[in-house]
């Protein structure tokens, strides 16, 4: 049996970090916590003034 090559065992080193590396920035950036847009709640708000009068009523509706 022969001994490879240290600088091919280098090579071969160097390439699986790198493949690691690479598939642990894609997992990192798939996984990233991106900001969702609120859950459509449907109902009927209401809006007040200081005194707690009634100004606005305003009724929501989901699509989806």
């Amino acid at each position: 049996m022969t001994v490879p090559n240290p600088s091919r065992r280098l090579k071969v080193r160097l390439a699986a970090i790198l493949t690691f590396a690479i598939i642990a920035a894609v997992v990192a950036w798939r996984s990233a916590s991106v900001p969702q847009r609120p859950l459509c709640a449907a109902g009927r708000h209401e809006e007040r003034d200081a005194a707690g009068k009634l100004v606005r009523i305003t009724h929501t509706e989901c699509v989806r």
